[in-house]
């Protein structure tokens, strides 16, 4: 007589409802390592989330950025400076780039409208800063190419600035005096915000808010009127896409290198690139807690294994019956494999709602991002019903070979 797959799990299901205790110290383990599987899945989708928010806020993975190399020795030779003729040249040389942005910053830089003092980050820049940065005016217009041909005294403010000196009034068309030289508003740039995962730090919830102290003139204006000894020391570029991003990132390289007489002055970076590396970092981290989670669960396996060795034991008279009565020596197998499967199934499912349930108390606590979603409860899932298939074969190949006859006579 066959054991059909609904009368095993029939079985499976009374048993467990038989032994509660037994069953819920069976399936402790899978569900400690189940909920430890959730927690790290969901903190790892929460820093891939917040990284590629960040991204997307400093211009997405399609920006390449040359900036001062602090692994170049320059007792060696060399100055990490780009003139603007060197620039234009860059420039050219790379026409398949969607936006070029090179600019000079100054940290010591005073504002001044009527009584009203601001010191603040100021950069002289390109037109094409906005297409970089991913960042355009709310109010007014940006610096263009006339600007930057004419050497305009022209200046766009950071919401900050503008709410500082301004208050409720319109600031285009308005005066500030930058140092000896009086500079016209033309813009003021919408607020950046962007919700600091740490929740604190020095610009506190807003982890971009230092941004909106910033003030933007043309880059001539600032290398010929403003800071006549400033260096060009950085330059951001923009590709038409992250896989371009890669192979702007390696032209850029050797015609950096040649500019530079074969000195390393510069690197050559891409978002793109970082993040790969962040994600090699990350899947480390994964590892090392998944790793953990995996001990919680072969423990738990060990501890299964072992419960149904003694589960046989206790009902060999009962298999001595069935095989007497026709039943199969894999019909046997197949029940109790069914019946580890159902606990360890069942060890999932506990581990997978505490695992949420407990997603904002870890989130909370650690002060970060956790996102959740239906591949982690998938993958979950998976590792348990995995683990009872693979712990509960041994029971289950013992169950299927008794003798019918020596199981008979156990008493």
């Amino acid at each position: 007589m066959a054991i059909s797959l609904a009368e095993s799990l029939h079985i499976g299901v009374a048993d467990i409802a038989m032994r509660k205790v037994r069953s819920a110290i069976t399936v402790l383990g899978i569900v400690l390592g189940v909920m430890c599987i959730m927690v790290v899945l969901a903190i790892l989708a929460g820093m891939n989330q917040s990284t590629m928010q960040w991204m997307t806020e400093r211009g997405g993975l399609s920006k390449v950025e040359i900036g001062f190399n602090w692994n170049y020795d320059f007792r060696q030779g060399g100055e990490a400076k780009l003139s603007l003729s060197e620039l234009r040249t860059l420039q050219s040389l790379i026409p398949e780039a969607k936006a070029f942005n090179p600019n000079i910053s100054s940290w010591n830089t005073r504002l001044r409208y009527r009584n009203k003092h601001y010191g603040g980050h100021l950069f002289g820049v390109f037109p094409d800063m906005q297409v970089v940065e991913n960042w355009y005016p709310a109010k007014g217009r940006f610096i263009n190419d006339i600007d930057i041909r004419e050497n305009s005294n022209v200046i766009v403010l950071g919401s900050k600035v503008a709410d500082h000196f301004f208050g409720e009034r319109d600031p285009i068309g308005q005066s500030v005096m930058l140092g000896s030289q009086m500079m016209t508003v033309i813009g003021v740039l919408t607020e950046k915000y962007w919700e600091n995962p740490g929740g604190g730090g020095m610009w506190g919830k807003n982890a971009l808010d230092y941004m909106n102290h910033r003030s933007y003139i043309p880059l001539s204006t600032m290398l010929h009127k403003i800071s006549p000894g400033s260096k060009i020391d950085q330059v951001e570029i923009i590709a038409h896409s992250p896989e371009a991003a890669l192979e702007l990132q390696k032209k850029l390289e050797p015609i950096i290198l040649q500019m530079k007489g074969g000195k390393r002055v510069f690197r050559v970076s891409s978002a793109q690139e970082d993040m790969i590396q962040m994600q090699q970092s990350a899947k480390m981290f994964s590892a090392i807690f998944i790793m953990i989670a995996a001990i919680s669960l072969l423990v738990g396996g060990i501890v299964i294994m072992n419960i149904m060795l003694a589960s046989i034991k206790e009902r060999t008279r009962e298999i001595g019956v069935r095989l007497a009565i026709g039943a199969r020596r894999l019909d046997i197998f197949v029940q109790f494999m069914v019946q580890t499967v159902l606990i360890t199934a069942l060890g999932g499912v506990f581990g997978i709602v505490l695992g949420y349930a407990i997603l904002d108390l870890v989130s909370g606590y650690l002060d970060m991002p956790m996102v959740a979603n239906v591949n982690m409860i998938f993958t979950a899932l998976s590792v348990s019903v995995g683990i009872g298939m693979i712990f509960g074969i041994a029971p289950a190949i013992k169950a299927g070979n008794l003798d019918p006859v020596i199981a008979l006579r156990e008493e």
